[in-house]
């Protein structure tokens, strides 16, 4: 909401910048070109964090819905609930934004993302399901 009407106060002269990844930025420039922003005047530098989904298989369960998915190596807790028909918000898929973020009730991630500080990945108490794991062999979220 905040970047929806500050870029209404920019002057349509002014030049726009944004990096990050590209959810983020395909979100900047649409924004920009609904504003009648000039494509020449929005400059953009894409980045890519690389997601590691090594490690060995897992359970999750999804508490609301009584779900457990197996998580196999080599792909994402958000893949796996995906599969199951579960649907998490997201964007970056990279540990970036923090869209897909959920609270952990039981078990210990492995946090692999960019986002949280070093102290609220050492609380465990959330996960970013777009590039995390678990450190054991269950993992309880609150979806």
């Amino acid at each position: 909401a905040f970047f929806e009407s500050a870029i209404k106060d920019i002057d349509l002269e002014s030049h726009i910048y944004t990096c990050g990844p590209v959810g983020f930025m395909d979100w900047v420039i649409n924004l920009a070109t609904t504003h009648d922003f000039p494509e020449q005047q929005i400059h953009k530098e894409y980045f890519q964090v690389e997601t590691d989904t090594s490690g060995d298989s897992f359970e999750v369960v999804a508490e609301r819905s009584g779900k457990i998915i197996m998580v196999e190596a080599g792909e994402t807790i958000l893949q796996a609930l995906a599969k199951e028909g579960i649907e998490i918000e997201m964007s970056c898929e990279q540990g970036v934004c923090g869209t897909c973020m959920c609270d952990v009730i039981e078990g210990e991630p492995d946090h692999r993302d960019v986002y949280f500080t070093d102290e609220e990945k050492a609380s465990n108490e959330q996960i970013l399901v777009c590039c995390s794991r678990s450190k054991t062999s269950r993992l309880v979220l609150d979806i």
